[in-house]
């Protein structure tokens, strides 16, 4: 009788676990009910946003990643195909001498409910104008510009610059609410005015940024997932570990290392795009020695760009193909480009190195100082460039400092000898990318200065034929090239681990993914 009774319950307890498993979880739900679809999508970033002010706040690749959730400029850029569209503005024109534009405005609602007009957008561009990042500003009349009507903005040029459209596209470049930002005195942390598709949640600073949806975003369908949750983790293997384990739908900056590792499991996805930014080798031109041209090229001839990118990136990126990124509008590196130069110019050729700092009067070398920054990657490149130099003659003290110091030393105090740094078309166009060239710009770096160059920068940026301004960008390319202001060395890669689960993702410019469009 025992036995029967012990067998009947074994069969009961069978049929109740098989009847959960073909009912499914009810999440505890006294009724039964299924339980709710995943609403948070949760990311493992690299870097907290620093603050949440858009406009004179910190821009760093890393920031703008979340940043540009939550505010909007008038122009998006599209990646990979580099083309502008409309975002919150409808539409846009220029008059016959391109020195006024005229932006149409859709129907958008700011995050505290006003609806965004014309007059919001310029008080939003004048604001910007007394900012850190006013350069975005750059040629815009903002006191002749003005609202023609609620929906219709007229900016005012100051005589004709093309990059303009570029620059209403930059992220700092952003729209909000009037009333909004007087209401809350200008202090951004105690404030939503902006238009994006995700609001401000919830910061715990060094450990979490969470946003959640704009139920006004003005896009019917988007975003499709209603939290977002960055969760901030510095160590590089450990955003990698999120994604494996569970504990993160997407790694952001996944390193290299961890590729491998990626693309063997079958439940992560790896998304890879290369970006617009070429790091790149350079000298101190204030000092006599390197306004030598023949001791620059020298130096070039030597670095062996190809084996670099082989023993130092773990197959990230892949070595420079030009000045600057062939993905790059009116780049020279582009193979099907008119005025197309094979890179590099100087290739490895120790024997020519040794040549030329001969005829310079340097046959037995000389020493100088190598600032590498902090990054590790920049580190090891410096290490392979230096036993690379070692061979004709040059000794470098490579120096690494912390990313704020080595700023110091390089932009304000000038105070190096070579270095590595980055170049791109920051803001889409490639204009950003020739003011490096330019006297007494901020990213002239090596102090380069050529009233010729400086010239033909101008003029490129005025030109409203396309034709003519391509190749007014290829001759300033060669130019640089032909003087061998910088030795680029290596163009990026932006790198991310998906869980499986996550679709409908879309990485945007400045290495920001567009998220309004994820969903599982």
């Amino acid at each position: 009788m025992k036995k029967k009774i012990a067998m009947l319950v074994a069969m009961l307890l069978c049929l109740s676990m098989a009847l959960c498993a073909c009912g499914g979880s009810t999440g505890g739900n006294a009724g039964g009910e299924a339980t709710e679809a995943k609403d948070t999508l949760v990311i493992a970033a690299q870097s907290d946003v620093a603050d949440m002010d858009p406009v004179n706040g910190t821009t760093t690749n890393d920031t703008i990643k979340i940043k540009s959730q939550v505010y909007e400029t008038l122009i998006e850029r599209t990646v990979p195909e580099q083309e502008y569209k409309g975002l919150i503005a409808k539409e846009w024109s220029f008059n016959d001498d391109a020195t006024e534009l005229t932006i149409v405005l859709n129907d958008v609602t700011c995050h505290n409910g006003e609806k965004l007009t014309a007059e919001d957008c310029l008080f939003s561009l004048r604001t910007l104008r007394e900012s850190a990042n006013k350069s975005v500003t750059d040629k815009m009349d903002l006191d002749k510009s003005y609202a023609a009507d609620e929906k219709t903005l007229v900016i005012v040029m100051e005589e004709a610059y093309m990059p303009v459209i570029s620059n209403l596209s930059f992220p700092t470049c952003v729209m909000f609410s009037q009333k909004g930002y007087e209401e809350g005195a200008g202090d951004w942390s105690k404030m939503d005015i902006g238009t994006g598709p995700y609001m401000w949640s919830d910061w715990s600073i060094g450990t979490s940024v969470k946003l959640v949806a704009n139920e006004n975003y003005y896009v019917d369908g988007q975003p499709a997932i209603k939290n977002v949750e960055f969760k901030i983790i510095g160590e590089d293997g450990n955003r990698y570990i999120e994604v494996e384990t569970g504990g993160a739908d997407i790694c952001y900056n996944l390193p290299g290392t961890n590729i491998a590792d990626a693309e063997a499991n079958d439940s992560i996805a790896v998304f890879r795009e290369l970006t617009m930014d070429n790091c790149y080798f350079s000298f101190n031109q204030r000092q006599p020695l390197f306004q030598d041209v023949r001791v620059r090229q020298a130096i070039a001839y030597a670095l062996d760009i190809d084996s670099a990118w082989a023993v130092c990136m773990d197959g990230v990126g892949q070595p420079a193909q030009g000045l600057l990124p062939a993905n790059i509008n009116d780049s020279i590196a582009k193979k099907d480009s008119p005025y197309h130069v094979d890179y590099p110019v100087y290739k490895y050729n120790l024997e020519k190195s040794k040549e030329l700092l001969a005829e310079a009067g340097y046959p037995d070398g000389f020493k100088i100082r190598y600032h590498v920054g902090h990054m590790s990657l920049r580190q090891a490149y410096g290490e392979f460039f230096a036993n690379a130099l070692k061979q004709v003659g040059i000794e470098c003290e490579i120096i690494a400092l912390d990313a704020a110091t080595n700023s110091q030393k390089l932009k304000v105090e000038h105070d190096f000898d070579v270095y590595t740094w980055g170049i791109a078309a920051t803001n889409g166009d490639i204009d950003f990318a020739n003011r490096f060239f330019q006297t007494g710009s901020i990213n002239n770096i090596f102090g380069y200065s050529d009233p010729e160059m400086d010239a033909m920068i101008e003029a490129a940026a005025k030109e409203p034929d396309a034709a003519k301004r391509s190749e007014m960008n290829a001759a300033i390319q060669k130019k640089a090239l032909d003087e061998c202001i910088i030795v680029p060395l290596y163009q990026q890669e932006d790198i991310f681990a998906l869980n499986t689960s996550v679709k409908g993702f879309r990485n945007g410019a400045y290495q920001a993914p567009l998220l309004k469009y994820v969903h599982f």
